[in-house]
């Protein structure tokens, strides 16, 4: 009989061992649809808040209006400057490189004429509000209305920064 002891052990041992095996094993399921890691997420929330001006397209700057009463303001080395001109009446365009706002906030703009230069300078400062600054870099665009200008020929430079000067020419 100790034979037959022998060989119910050894089938009780494979059972076990079968039975643990299988119920450890995985049970195979329907994956569910899964994105490539590169594709959209959608939301059903609105694509900017409520109130606020869509986001603008990459490498397209933000029209930004001045606000005076900033604290710490400085000049900021404008990269572009532009004009439109409608008879005598010139709008310039000043581009640069900035912050986010209330750490970077245009305060504002000083134009200077010396005979047939006219030297703009951007000036920003912050709100001054006790916040965390993140270094997030944005292109920003101000529109400098010069009025009407007597006609000739002027030269319009940047007080700071990469621009290169521009030609205007008031017929």
């Amino acid at each position: 009989m100790p034979a037959m002891k022998t060989v119910r052990r050894a089938l009780v041992g494979v059972g076990f061992v079968f039975a643990v095996v299988a119920c450890s094993a995985a049970v195979p399921s329907a994956s569910p649809a899964s994105r490539p890691p590169d594709a959209p997420i959608s939301t059903d929330a609105p694509a900017h808040p409520p109130g606020d001006a869509p986001p603008v397209g990459a490498g397209q700057p933000t029209l930004v209006t001045p606000r005076p009463g900033q604290q710490n303001v400085h000049d900021v080395s404008i990269e572009q400057l532009s004009a439109k001109i409608g008879g005598r009446h010139v709008v310039l365009n000043a581009r640069w490189w900035s912050g986010v706002e209330p750490c970077s906030v245009l305060d504002s703009i000083a134009v200077t004429k010396a005979g047939a230069t006219i030297t703009i300078a951007v000036r920003e400062g912050s709100s001054g509000r006790d916040v965390a600054c993140i270094d997030i870099a944005m292109l920003k665009v101000t529109a400098i209305d010069l009025g009407d200008l007597e006609p000739g020929a002027y030269t319009v430079v940047a007080s700071q920064g990469s621009a290169p000067g521009i030609a205007v020419t008031v017929r």
